[in-house]
């Protein structure tokens, strides 16, 4: 026993000293472990990504349902990849792998998505292999915003001094304006990504508008307003609160149709923000509900509040058209006329809103007032404004038949002749042929 007992007493005694020596041993191999293991991992990435490649070259250019469920299957291995490896070169490959794999795979809506992040976030990709790809992919997107689509992808792409975090905010950008029942699971799904990989992104408030965009333009609005409520009340410093309430505000106004709340957050956005830029918006709006409800004097009230906040920018377009609507409702035509007129001034620069806007007018006199004068005025107006616009041949051969049936034909001929002239492949060319050789006769 007593020799036991000192065999003991000596492991005892020796243990602290082992250990130590082990510590010793693994802190003198740990600088090399440390150099090795970056190296390991990046071949094994490597190793990775060439073995996806591998396999996506098995499948068939005319894939079978199988096929199709492994290019998915693929597609989505090859995005845990993308999500390992941020920022690398050969994230774009990947990226563009994923793509071709989701096509593959007939689902357009996850290769939109890839495509996108592909061409904000490495903008020296090569544009036109992903224009190849745009079209199908763009078939998740609603017919009539496909262009949109094409348009967001030709948009000037982000500067190379902004953050990785910059370019995959463009992106999310540009697929909160497309709308896409399949494309909506995977946008959101890149909205959710992009915040857990970027919780403190110092544009985060400014994000998560764009996610409540997606969410409205989708029909989700409920899912909407939460997450304006969250842009405005999570992001103490952030300048968009009294944007969140007006956009809470237009849900109710335009998709809930509930007044009342509608109302409710217009009024606090005049009430607490006073001297923001949103105001002249929430007064359009405004005048537009009270327009809806058949409250003209005060719609025209809020129009006018809301011009003069806007001034001529773009957005105070709505309210000059507005305001021009509730006079024809309430048969005050000639200020409608005016309205027009006035409208047409303004936004001179803008051919399709100055033409339009005459074209209205023309319409006002000539079907609400029976004044062929003011008519004809208005069409002057127009072919004087943007001679060489697309609605000019219309505008030309409309104000030419004008003079005529007022006997004027000295100007009629006039103008024919510069129809048939300026526009000669026009097929309103013809007809003006055939009226100019009647005058003639």
């Amino acid at each position: 026993m007593r020799k036991l007992l000192l065999i003991l007493s000596a492991v005892l005694i020796a243990a602290p000293a082992v250990k130590a020596a082990c510590a010793r041993e693994a802190r003198a191999a740990s600088p090399a472990v440390l150099i090795a293991a970056p190296a390991v991992k990046a071949a094994d990435m490597s190793a990775a990504l060439d073995f996806y490649k591998k396999q996506a070259l098995t499948i068939s250019a005319d894939p079978t349902r199988d096929e199709r469920a492994f290019a998915k299957t693929l597609a989505d291995n090859v995005g845990t990849w993308v999500s390992q490896n941020p920022g690398q070169a050969a994230t774009a490959d990947a990226l563009l792998l994923q793509t071709r794999l989701y096509l593959r795979a007939q689902n357009n809506a996850n290769a939109l998505v890839s495509l996108f992040k592909l061409r904000k976030v490495f903008p020296s990709a090569d544009i036109n292999a992903l224009k190849a790809l745009l079209p199908q992919a763009a078939e998740a997107v609603k017919a009539d915003a496909r262009e949109t689509a094409n348009q967001l992808f030709a948009l000037p792409l982000p500067a190379e001094t902004d953050t990785e975090a910059d370019r995959e905010a463009e992106a999310l950008y540009a697929l909160s304006k497309l709308p896409g029942r399949t494309l909506y699971a995977p946008a959101a799904q890149a909205f959710e990504t992009f915040f857990a990989l970027h919780p403190k992104y110092e544009n985060g408030d400014k994000v998560e508008l764009w996610y409540g965009d997606l969410h409205r333009l989708n029909g989700n609005y409920l899912a909407a307003i939460s997450q304006y409520k969250k842009a405005g009340e999570l992001y103490p410093a952030t300048p968009y609160k009294a944007a969140s309430l007006r956009l809470i505000g237009d849900i109710y106004a335009d998709n809930l149709k509930d007044t009342a709340n509608a109302t409710a957050y217009y009024t606090r956005v005049l009430r607490e923000f006073p001297g923001s830029s949103e105001t002249g918006v929430v007064y359009k709006h405004m005048a537009i509900l009270d327009e809806n409800n058949k409250q003209f004097d005060s719609a025209l009230i809020n129009y006018d509040k809301s011009i003069e906040l806007l001034g001529n920018t773009k957005a105070a377009y709505e309210s000059y058209r507005g305001k021009a609507d509730v006079y024809v409702k309430t048969k005050n035509y000639a200020e409608a006329y005016n309205t027009l007129l006035k409208t047409a001034n303004v936004f001179s620069a803008d051919e399709e809103k100055c033409t339009f806007s005459l074209l209205e007018a023309a319409n006002v006199a000539k079907k609400r007032m029976h004044d062929q004068t003011k008519y004809m005025q208005a069409l002057e107006k127009a072919l004087v404004a943007h001679p060489a616009g697309p609605r000019a041949p219309q505008i030309m051969f409309d104000l030419a038949s004008a003079y005529e049936q007022q006997g004027r034909n000295t100007q009629a001929i006039e103008i024919y002749k510069r129809l048939i002239i300026n526009h000669p492949t026009n097929k309103l060319a013809s007809r003006a042929q055939g009226r100019l050789n009647r005058l003639q006769k």
